[in-house]
């Protein structure tokens, strides 16, 4: 069996998580703004928060998502933990809404945002979120990036600030390592309005067809449709699975339908989608990714791969503060 090229680099992540964040969670916890959709990698950014609460020695008392939260389920002295990844800012501002409003409700409760990506496009955005976190005594960000990590610094001083690695690094999968040859390569171009620079893709895309090589572009199975109507169709499904849970959720008996951490998904959606991941990263040899995830779950699985950055310097930050000594691992530029 070929060895784990990366396994050392991942265990070193991971122990920068366990040093930052283990001191600081120091009763029962709560665990809010998990993902309601179908995104595999916040699946992969969930699934590593909870591998890594595995080793906390408190327990975790409640957990919600955005539409399902109830305040009066959070106990006096919990420690309030919001779910890590890439949207603390203003490019998705529902979660950032949430943040804000914990915060402003809990002001006693110790609040611990786990790694995330912040990027602004609107700098009253900055002001008005700066004000409320400012407005907090027991605060800690953890950024997931040296860019983030210094906007932090400059804009939400008054709160303690972390820069620790993604979350999802906790997850093993080197049982499920694949030795035998595909010939195929995979480019996961990601179909929102994170894309980063089509033409690095086409280059790419030329080079391989140059060579004769095996490729397909894809993105995350079942996460976006390909074609208007099939989009249209998944996105009123998804908008009426989502309100209709926000409504459920405070009316007696329909409450009982409603899961606190899924709505009104099945218990093990989050399972079977980050199966589906596996498998469909495992499908190849190679991976060229636009999104961070794809990318993290490709060097959680012993690939080839290579990154693009996304639309405002997510990936190539990341990758610039963490991912420079792995192997087999390149970041694409211009």
């Amino acid at each position: 069996m070929m060895a784990f090229d990366n396994k050392e680099n991942i265990e070193r992540l991971r122990n920068l998580v366990r040093e930052g964040l283990l001191p600081l969670i120091n009763n029962n916890y709560v665990l809010l703004d998990v993902p309601n959709h179908r995104n595999i990698g916040d699946l992969l950014i969930w699934e590593g928060e909870l591998e890594f609460l595995n080793e906390v020695k408190y327990k975790l008392n409640y957990t919600s998502n955005v539409y399902t939260h109830i305040d009066s389920k959070i106990k006096k002295d919990d420690v309030m933990l919001l779910h890590g990844g890439g949207n603390f800012g203003d490019v998705w501002r529902l979660n950032q809404d949430f943040r804000n409003n914990i915060i402003k409700k809990f002001q006693k409760n110790r609040i611990i945002v786990f790694p995330q990506t912040i990027h602004y496009h609107n700098e009253s955005f900055i002001k008005e979120d700066a004000a409320i976190f400012a407005s907090h005594s027991d605060l800690v960000i953890c950024t997931r990036d040296q860019v983030s990590y210094d906007f932090a610094k400059r804009h939400f001083s008054s709160s303690s600030i972390l820069m620790l690695p993604d979350m999802a690094f906790f997850l093993d999968f080197q049982a499920r390592h694949q030795f035998d040859k595909k010939s195929k390569t995979l480019i996961l171009k990601r179909l929102d309005k994170e894309l980063g620079s089509e033409s690095l893709l086409l280059n790419v895309v030329r080079d391989m067809d140059n060579k004769g090589g095996s490729y397909e572009i894809k993105d995350w199975p079942g996460f976006i449709e390909s074609g208007k109507f099939k989009r249209r169709i998944q996105y009123y499904f998804i908008k009426g699975e989502t309100v209709l849970s926000r409504f459920m959720v405070n009316k007696p008996i329909l409450n009982l339908f409603v899961n606190d951490k899924h709505g009104l998904k099945g218990r093990n959606y989050k399972k079977k989608l980050i199966e589906k991941g596996i498998r469909f990263i495992n499908e190849y040899d190679i991976v060229y990714s636009t999104r961070l995830h794809g990318f993290i779950l490709s060097v959680l699985l012993n690939k080839e791969v290579y990154i693009f950055d996304n639309s405002y310097g997510k990936n190539k930050n990341f990758f610039n503060t963490w991912l420079k000594d792995f192997e087999k691992v390149e970041l694409i530029e211009a």
